[in-house]
């Protein structure tokens, strides 16, 4: 990979880095998630900057193919966002479901005491 490109790469990374920490900052994305996304950073930078860093781990993990274990990878991680994603948002249909009953407990404990008053 020539040097130009790997230095547009690195600068395209920052950037991306500098927007995940700019969502944190104005509360549009979790702490946990910002770990996730700062490491999956770090990594492409480290990758960018050591050669043949990624043909060295996937040869000592046993795959015959970089391109291998990068799609490997990439499933995997995209495989837990899913499955993260799906657990936060049964969470807060759980919520959802909580604040309905309560509302609609609410509702009815007011119309009750309306109708005592007349």
């Amino acid at each position: 990979m020539q040097n130009s490109l790997k230095i547009a790469l690195v600068l395209v990374v920052v950037v991306y880095l500098l927007v995940i920490l700019k969502s944190v900052k104005h509360k549009n994305m979790r702490i946990n998630y910002l770990i996730f996304w700062s490491i999956t950073g770090v990594a492409l930078i480290i990758a960018l900057i050591v050669p043949n860093f990624v043909d060295n781990i996937s040869k000592f993990l046993g795959f015959e193919l970089s391109i291998n274990m990068i799609f490997s990878l990439a499933i995997f991680i995209i495989l837990y966002l899913i499955f993260d994603l799906t657990r936060l948002i049964t969470k807060e249909q759980n919520k959802n479901i909580l604040l309905i009953q309560e509302i609609s407990m609410l509702k009815k404990r007011i119309e009750e005491l309306e109708e005592k008053q007349k």
